[in-house]
């Protein structure tokens, strides 16, 4: 399997398809199989390096306390073992939050940059979920804070008509000590994140996405975004919330191809 070791950690990672490079960057406690959907469909056009952020997945967890930044770093460090010089970033939730410091730290590496369902800085609410979704896990276990998130981040039609495949995804979810100080440490490093003051140091054309109804990621501070990063477009999806990339997901994979296959 492949790994890169960068950083003081190991990472796991995969490619698929050719051409220009995109990286896609998952979300909390999400592994690289997040991307599944998107992956056939993207590498049609691109090269698609999809990895499991430390904490998460097959990559190494490690006990210390980490943040989006040292992702960010994570990030950087990997597309140097793979010799990718500069690629599309495409982070979603705490992948956002990563890709905002990817593009500050090393704007070099970022031709355009998607961020989906993510914020420069957490309000207190979505700290507040952040908190007791590491109550829940270190109580309940990590699938019983995959459960409430379900409930966070989609609307109840979208669990009734894809009921059947959540449960197998729900089967699927790591419930082993390894998984809960990965999630822990992500949560963590997401309640920490903030970037709102150097926002304006993205020089890389940017798409800002967000589901109007977020409960996870607030719309006011997803919307920050794309008014501090000078370069940036906003695209809000009316009478969804987190989960909008799977609830419109053929509408959101239209745009960000469009976006990253323009000029």
């Amino acid at each position: 399997m492949p790994y890169a070791h960068v950083n003081g950690v190991k990472l796991y990672y995969e490619i698929y398809g050719e051409g220009e490079p995109v990286i896609l960057i998952g979300g909390l406690g999400s592994q690289l199989q997040s991307w599944a959907t998107q992956v056939p469909i993207y590498s049609k056009y691109f090269k698609i390096v999809v990895f499991d952020n430390r904490g998460s997945g097959k990559s190494d967890k490690p006990e210390e306390r980490y943040s989006t930044e040292d992702m960010a770093h994570d990030t950087a460090s990997l597309m140097n073992e793979l010799g990718i010089k500069s690629a599309h970033v495409i982070g979603k939730s705490m992948g956002g939050m990563i890709g905002q410091w990817l593009a500050i730290l090393y704007p070099e590496k970022v031709q355009k940059l998607v961020l989906g369902c993510t914020s420069a800085s957490r309000d207190e609410v979505g700290n507040e979920i952040l908190r007791m979704g590491r109550e829940i896990a270190t109580e309940l276990g990590t699938k019983a804070v995959w459960l409430i998130a379900l409930y966070l981040g989609y609307t109840r039609e979208y669990i009734e008509e894809n009921l059947g495949t959540i449960k197998k995804v729900m089967s699927s979810v790591p419930e082993d000590p390894e998984a809960l100080k990965g999630y822990i440490g992500q949560s963590f490093a997401c309640e920490g994140h903030n970037t709102r003051e150097l926002l304006n140091q993205i020089s890389a054309s940017t798409l800002v996405m967000l589901g109007e109804r977020d409960l996870i990621a607030s719309p006011k501070r997803s919307k920050e975004l794309a008014e501090r990063i000078s370069s940036a477009e906003l695209k809000v999806f009316n009478g969804v919330g987190h989960g909008f990339w799977r609830e419109r997901q053929e509408e959101v994979d239209k745009l960000v191809l469009d976006f990253l296959l323009s000029g």
